[in-house]
């Protein structure tokens, strides 16, 4: 009994997470953005572009995608699983119910998972596919290209959205340090030498590619583990997140707000 309450539980509020995750404004916003990549590898063969080839695509890819829509996309979502019930005042009343906060954390973070991979994964396929097309070849040509982005785009998702989660739960304001890690720290991180790239997400994200993936343009990319290793590291990083955004959520109390 208690297995099958706690999995209603659970079906509940990742139930209710999703349909707040894909049916508000911010839905639109996100989906549009996940678009780009089918925008841009249509553009490019209605455009003929002769050096259109699958090597293209992940050089197009890595920076766009990967370190554009990926951040943003689980940026906007994940920040918004805590901090916006608490300021819409939504959360005591879900708080009321027989739920533990940790349980909550964790739910919530399930549902933003399946969220955010319902917006991104079908535009790598088809943007994948529009590419192999182009060049007359099967969909099957390349799978190595397409499980390397569809794989980091799952942990990445994993990872770029429990540091999101954690990040909501500490500071009031999560947006903006979530776009200065984001858009900053993940961008020239890669130019600092030594190890210091190895404290984000991106490093292990391009590892996986790289190792992954026969033909690619990481080939001078600076790592010294293989694409398990940093799969590992990024499932292990995402889940003491997880667990430290739900340790900070227990300890914080929250009263109805009048009126």
């Amino acid at each position: 009994m208690d297995w099958t309450e706690s999995f209603r539980k659970a079906w509940v509020v990742t139930g209710l997470t999703l349909r707040y995750l894909l049916t508000t404004r911010r839905a639109i916003a996100t989906g549009l953005l996940a678009l780009v990549p089918v925008i841009l590898t249509l553009s490019l063969a209605a455009a003929r572009v002769v050096t259109f080839d699958i090597v293209l695509f992940q050089q197009l890819m890595i920076p766009l995608f990967l370190q554009v829509v990926l951040i943003f996309v689980t940026l906007v979502n994940a920040t918004a699983l805590i901090r916006e019930e608490i300021d819409d005042n939504t959360l005591p009343f879900l708080l009321t119910r027989p739920i533990s906060k940790p349980a909550l954390v964790g739910y919530k973070y399930i549902g933003y998972l399946v969220a955010v991979l319902v917006v991104l994964i079908p535009p790598i396929i088809v943007a994948y596919g529009v590419t192999e097309a182009y060049g007359g070849l099967a969909f099957t040509a390349d799978l190595d290209v397409l499980w390397g982005f569809l794989a980091t785009t799952i942990l990445g998702s994993a990872a770029y959205g429990a540091l999101f989660l954690f990040i909501s739960v500490l500071v009031r304001r999560p947006l903006a340090v979530g776009l200065l890690i984001g858009f900053v720290w993940e961008s020239v991180v890669d130019s600092i030498p030594g190890d210091v790239p190895k404290i984000s997400v991106i490093h292990y994200l391009k590892t996986i590619l790289k190792d992954v993936i026969a033909v690619n343009p990481l080939g001078g990319y600076r790592t010294d583990i293989s694409a398990g290793v940093a799969a590992g590291i990024l499932v292990a990083v995402s889940i003491a997140l997880v667990i430290l955004a739900a340790f900070v959520f227990q300890q914080m109390e929250f009263r109805q707000k009048a009126g």
